[in-house]
């Protein structure tokens, strides 16, 4: 009897921790402070200033790309 007392306890208590484990965090990322806005600010501009040259170069490699094509085209043709 105080086995089944015991597991009927222990089930309990997991069964109820479920509930509070399944917490909605939408609500704590919603509210962010002024130190983690500065960060994500500082953080998206980094990113930014790190694409843009890269971007750059892929937009100057497919330019290369393309001239190179349209002579080979022009090349096949005569």
């Amino acid at each position: 009897m105080k086995k089944m007392l015991l597991y009927c306890f222990v089930g309990l208590v997991l069964v109820g921790g479920t509930f509070f484990a399944c917490s909605n965090k939408k609500e704590s990322e919603a509210k962010k402070g002024t130190i983690e806005k500065m960060t994500d600010k500082t953080a998206k501009e980094i990113v930014d200033r790190i694409h843009a040259p890269i971007d750059k170069a892929r937009s100057a490699a497919k330019q290369e790309e393309d001239r190179i094509k349209e002579m080979d085209d022009a090349l096949k043709k005569q």
